[in-house]
């Protein structure tokens, strides 16, 4: 990430790469959710070692993130980094993912102070 506007992100398996970079959206779907990218296709083509894997850029809240009501049956766990810029922002990059052909409703991610959640699956792929 060149500044707290932009974003790059990444997907690398043995048989699948798929990078994007670009600028955050001016305006959000919810409080403290900058940017959430629909899943791709990960992992084995079989379908049943097959799954989606999810991105977001938050702000404000405070981890560690997690699924409300616990994770989805077969989903991963949510992954969490942070990125600290010169401007004194910070962020924090989530990955989470889903079996695919599997769509929770209902699921979503939240803080630890709750104070930002947000449908997990949105947009809905």
């Amino acid at each position: 990430m060149q500044d707290d506007r932009s974003f790059c992100w990444a997907a690398v398996s043995e048989d699948l790469a798929h990078q994007e970079c670009g600028p955050l959206p001016k305006a959000w779907p919810r409080v403290g959710v900058l940017l959430v990218r629909p899943g791709m296709p990960f992992g084995d083509r079989q379908e049943d070692d097959h799954y989606m894997v999810f991105f977001a850029i938050v702000e404000g809240g405070h981890g560690p993130y997690h699924y409300t009501g616990g994770p989805p049956s077969g989903s991963g766990p949510v992954r969490e980094g942070t990125a600290s810029f010169a401007s004194g922002r910070t962020v924090g990059l989530l990955t989470y993912e889903r079996p695919f052909g599997r769509i929770p409703t209902g699921t979503e991610i939240c803080s630890a102070d709750n104070s930002v959640c947000f449908p997990a699956y949105y947009p809905e792929t």
